[in-house]
């Protein structure tokens, strides 16, 4: 970091340099003559060498002082030429955009609202990982992640942009066949769908874990929401995977009021601060996109 440090005098040496004059340096810096000279001697003694031949009416590059300019000025060069790109481009949304989700709501709404988002910003480039870990966004430099239910992470900024819902049903043949449950005790007589031996219900007006009979288990949602669709039993899934059968009638919702309450679906952002205009863009359209509304 020792160049970073002497920055200053290198700039005061290549001011002095191109204009072959400390006081005309001094001028472009908006500085004294004095500070220029006293940056450019603290560069020399750093560097050992003599960069600069002084006389009461001239200032001539040394030979050594001659290669360090042309280097030092290519490279303050290509710093303005960079510092000027950020800032052309300060006011349009662009750059790589990195996004964690998971789950149906990532693959049927997520993914199509993006083919329109990158219409509209061309210049942002979108990176998916589908994954069901809990990324940490900092560490694994993360832009936005999309996740469902209670936060644990206070440090994040959260916008909340849809709602899920939970439901249990079956198939109209399912329930011709083996009845219909009225309360959670009845589902003792079913064979349920499901990833776990407990569905989490509203008993007694709290959310309590309700152990369940099943002889299909799958972590995967669309593999439990086939198995329900075959007549095997009966699931509990949110409402991207089932609402539009249950609104077919090829399922039955079941046991409403025992259900889970809604939960947010959330987009989380590592901080507020200089936030990407591709992050703020992200944000603001998929908020309008899906409104809040119940998946």
């Amino acid at each position: 970091m020792e160049t970073v440090k002497n920055l200053q005098t290198i700039l005061a040496f290549v001011q002095v340099a191109g204009l072959k004059s400390f006081s005309a340096a001094a001028k472009e810096l908006g500085v004294s003559k004095a500070y220029v000279s006293k940056q450019v001697q603290k560069l020399e003694d750093e560097l050992g060498q003599r960069l600069l031949n002084r006389s009461t009416r001239m200032v001539e590059l040394t030979h050594a002082g001659g290669k360090f300019y042309e280097a030092c000025s290519a490279s303050l060069y290509n710093i303005s030429k960079a510092q000027e790109e950020i800032l052309q481009n300060a006011d349009s949304p662009h750059g790589k955009l990195k996004i964690s989700l998971a789950g149906a709501f990532g693959e049927d709404y997520i993914s199509p609202f993006l083919g329109s988002f990158i219409k509209k910003y061309p210049r942002i480039q979108v990176e998916l990982h589908f994954e069901e870990k809990l990324v940490d966004l900092v560490k694994e430099s993360y832009d936005i992640a999309i996740r469902v239910g209670p936060l644990k992470d206070s440090s994040l900024i959260a916008k909340k942009i849809a709602i899920r819902k939970e439901y249990i049903c079956a198939t109209p043949s399912y329930l011709n066949l083996h009845g219909i449950p009225k309360i959670p005790e009845d589902l003792k007589a079913h064979n349920c769908i499901t990833p776990k031996d407990n569905w989490n219900l509203f008993l007694n007006e709290k959310l309590a874990p309700f152990r369940v009979n099943s002889n299909f288990k799958s972590n995967n949602g669309r593999s439990m929401m086939k198995a329900t669709l075959a007549d095997l039993g009966i699931c509990m899934l949110p409402g991207v995977y089932v609402r539009p059968y249950i609104e077919s009638g090829q399922l039955v919702s079941l046991l409403e009021s025992f259900t889970p309450k809604e939960v947010p679906i959330w987009a989380l952002t590592p901080s507020r601060k200089n936030m990407p205009l591709s992050v703020k863009a992200f944000l603001e359209e998929v908020a309008s996109q899906f409104d809040a509304k119940t998946f």
